[in-house]
């Protein structure tokens, strides 16, 4: 992961996890999102299936872009901002994919739980720092 060092220097929030809790929990989020997006598109009709898929892409992308916004250009403000985007679009998706599969949102439970977690981590970061 970049910028480590930097981070490592950084005081975080009570409750901050190992680094190695990283590394095991995204994989399982991962997975789980695919399989929500799977179950979601197989049980949507006609143009929801796109539409799904867009806010589903739009997650990811948001989702992508925290990493180098917060450890490559060391802004957690910005990132701050980019977390709460993504934490409003998966509670979207999420309720979303509940409407037409139950099993679909119950996987993505886990994310938005992990996402309000990582807010509230960031948070701390920005505060203490």
């Amino acid at each position: 992961m970049q910028n480590m060092e930097w981070y490592h220097s950084l005081i975080k929030p009570l409750g901050t996890p190992p680094d190695i809790v990283f590394s095991i929990v995204w994989p399982i989020l991962y997975l789980m999102m695919g399989m929500a997006l799977f179950f979601a598109y197989k049980s949507a009709e006609g143009k929801q299936k796109y539409f799904l898929s867009g806010i589903f892409a739009l997650q990811l992308i948001l989702n992508l872009s925290w990493s180098p916004l917060f450890f490559g250009a060391q802004n957690p403000q910005g990132a701050m901002f980019v977390l709460v985007c993504l934490w409003l679009a998966v509670a979207m998706l999420t309720q979303m994919f509940f409407k037409v599969s139950k099993t679909a949102g119950w996987l993505m439970v886990p994310y938005l739980l992990w996402v309000t977690f990582a807010g509230y981590l960031n948070y701390g970061i920005i505060q203490l720092n």
